[in-house]
């Protein structure tokens, strides 16, 4: 009911026109079916399900423990984060350059890598920020790869710090349906996904967590005046090209043709990166983990650095992100949710999303299936074991994506065994987070907070 009643007030295909430079991790609401999902989380496994025990063999949080519950959700202390401890002070070694380098090159695309090398060389904590737009529509890349990226940068002595922007969340029209325009109940939304990586192993201790709507508004003499000058100094033509391409990225999991390609922009759509780029240079930072689709807005704040002749320009990482698993994207409904894996999937979901997913054989080249693999299971478990069926019997087990290539190019892996070793794997990762939300008090309370925050929306808005 939940569901029906939130499509029928957005309307099917609903695309909120400031999406376009939204973290990619957070873009995809659109499909996700949220409060079905939600749901799914907090439904006890039946025995039939097949559920692995409890103390599951892979949800040990680094030290063979379910994760606990022991975020401080009060919001007036500090908003719950802001003194987490760093864990760089005491990292058990000291990596080497080249390691420390290799490590962060891994997370993904560097603008300039001889920038990021030198800072290195500087610097044994840079600060890193990580860009998050809270979202109840966790993608697998926002949950799993993002704690993996993230640990990768404490493992390489960075001091992290996750910007939670709740401030641009709530211009998501569809986040700010939720919230109902209110900027506070957007944290509920935050402290959600902070439960997500707590259960999937995120190294908190080495996190500290940044409300941006705090530093807004502690700052705002200084943050606006530099959003004002970036827009100015900006070519509108150079902002428009961004948006279209990036519209095509945002897109995939909705259909590859945009309609932001067809038509002009309004000028909130135009301002948009503007603001985002206002919030790279606003911050202290040594480095940026951002989305593919924050290119434009990072390219932006670079652009105006060399127009004021600024020294240090923002270095950015940029996070891979598997493909659509849909062979043929502008063929389904812009609000499908078989175009990829959410942390609230249950068991029968993802196997059924990536039995139908595309997986072309003997074709490495833009196979979502394998992108899965390379970017989240071998990064996530070290190792990928396929059990072969038919002639090709028993079982073989792959420690890099080299070999796993070379094999399935050359036919010796079919794409059913794939298919099916990526689903049992995706199923592993995911089950410590559903044994967490239906264990844990708080991230139960927090996902019926923001389920009934919809309900009462629905009834407001005439939808009941």
């Amino acid at each position: 009911m939940i569901s029906r009643a939130f499509s029928q007030v957005l309307g099917k295909g609903y695309k909120s026109p400031l999406d376009l430079f939204v973290h990619a991790s957070a873009v995809v609401g659109f499909g996700s079916n949220m409060p079905r999902h939600l749901h799914h989380l907090l439904r006890q496994p039946d025995p039939a399900d097949g559920f692995p025990p409890k103390q599951h063999p892979l949800q040990n949080n680094n030290r063979g423990a379910p994760p606990t519950c022991t975020f401080e959700s009060n919001w007036t202390l500090q908003h719950s984060f802001s003194t987490a401890k760093n864990s760089n002070d005491t990292l058990d070694y000291i990596m080497s350059f080249e390691q420390r380098f290799a490590t962060l090159r891994s997370i993904g695309n560097c603008v300039n890598e001889c920038e990021l090398s030198l800072l290195l060389k500087d610097k044994t904590a840079p600060i890193c920020y990580v860009w998050c737009d809270p979202s109840p529509w966790m993608h697998i890349t926002q949950g799993i790869l993002m704690t993996i990226n993230v640990n990768k940068m404490i493992k390489a002595g960075c001091k992290v710090k996750i910007l939670m922007a709740d401030w641009f969340a709530q211009m998501d029209n569809k986040i700010g349906f939720i919230a109902g325009g209110v900027l506070s109940k957007v944290h509920p939304i935050g402290l959600y996904n902070v439960e997500t990586w707590k259960a999937t192993g995120m190294d908190l201790d080495g996190v500290e967590f940044v409300w941006l709507s705090d530093l807004i508004s502690r700052n705002a003499d200084e943050y606006w005046p530099l959003a004002m000058d970036i827009a100015r100094k900006s070519n509108p033509s150079a902002i428009k090209s961004w948006l279209r391409v990036y519209s095509t990225i945002n897109t995939r999991g909705h259909g590859s043709i945009s309609p932001y390609r067809m038509r002009d922009f309004t000028a909130a759509e135009i301002f948009y990166p503007c603001l985002q780029s206002a919030c790279i240079l606003f911050q202290k930072a040594d480095i940026w983990l951002l989305g593919q689709d924050q290119s434009g807005a990072h390219m932006l704040a670079r652009n105006f650095c060399t127009h004021m002749a600024m020294e240090n320009k923002p270095i950015a990482l940029f996070s891979n992100m598997p493909c659509n698993l849909l062979e043929h994207p502008e063929r389904w409904a812009v609000d499908d949710p078989n175009w990829a894996i959410f942390m609230e999937d249950d068991e029968e979901d993802i196997i059924s999303k990536i039995s139908d997913g595309f997986c072309p054989p003997e074709s490495a080249e833009g196979n979502p299936c394998l992108d899965y693999i390379k970017y989240i299971v071998l990064p996530r478990f070290g190792k990928f074991e396929v059990v072969q069926m038919g002639d090709n019997g028993g079982s073989k087990t792959f420690v890099n994506m080299e070999e796993f290539t070379s094999d399935y190019e050359s036919g010796v892996l079919h794409p059913s065994d794939v298919k099916q070793a990526l689903a049992k794997a995706i199923n592993m990762m995911l089950e410590p987070v559903r044994d967490h939300f239906r264990s844990c008090a708080e991230a139960k309370r927090l996902v019926e907070e923001i389920e009934s925050s919809l309900l009462l929306q629905d009834f407001y808005s005439g939808q009941w």
